[in-house]
């Protein structure tokens, strides 16, 4: 049974884990959704959180945020963010707000492309894969290990280009991903980053 993007962003949203867990985990239940997210759990030890997952960010805020590195010049790089919500209410609150700087100021530093692993285009994706496969076996690495040479090659693409896969900027220790899903726990509502762009003079 084919497995849908929707399905895999959707238990992604449900369970915090990598992208490619998720799917793998799809595949392996041949499609099942309540399967899938129970073998996510044996595997990465996720905790569940289907209120997340069922739940419509349809409120929230747009913030913007222009970078100068040295006070009375022109700022260089730009950031506009769509955080979304649930409620008119935590779109107000000081701790959204917050977050929404937090992540305009990391998208300034770290330069991401999407938000998401289900927006890193596929064409694209192939490429990357192909490139390094065979980077690997002209360099006289063992076919045996080529695949893990490429599945982390791919995990270390997905961390340069993808927002919610990059170690925050401000704590590297955890991810975009992780520090948006504390917020969300805190507010009690669906938190996401519906969509960004970054501007850079001279890019």
């Amino acid at each position: 049974m084919a497995v849908s993007a929707a399905d895999v962003k959707k238990l992604r949203e449900l369970t915090q884990a990598p992208m490619m867990a998720c799917k793998q985990a799809l595949d392996d239940a041949d499609g099942d959704f309540d399967k899938a997210a129970d073998l996510v759990r044996e595997r990465t030890g996720a905790k569940m959180d289907k209120r997340a997952a069922d739940r419509t960010a349809n409120e929230g805020l747009v913030h913007s945020y222009l970078h100068t590195p040295t006070p009375g010049m022109p700022a260089k790089v730009g950031v506009m963010l769509q955080l979304s919500c649930e409620t008119d209410f935590v779109a107000k609150n000081s701790d959204f707000k917050a977050l929404a700087h937090e992540l305009a100021l990391h998208i300034a530093a770290m330069k991401p492309l999407v938000v998401s692993e289900a927006d890193v285009d596929a064409a694209d994706l192939d490429k990357e894969r192909e490139f390094a496969r065979r980077e690997a076996i002209e360099s006289g690495k063992p076919e045996h290990i080529v695949d893990k040479i490429v599945d982390g090659k791919i995990r270390k693409l997905y961390e340069d280009w993808v927002l919610l896969n990059q170690p925050l900027v401000t704590d590297d220790s955890k991810t975009v991903a992780k520090r948006i899903s504390e917020v969300q726990g805190t507010l009690g509502e669906k938190v996401e980053v519906a969509r960004f762009v970054r501007f850079e003079v001279g890019a």
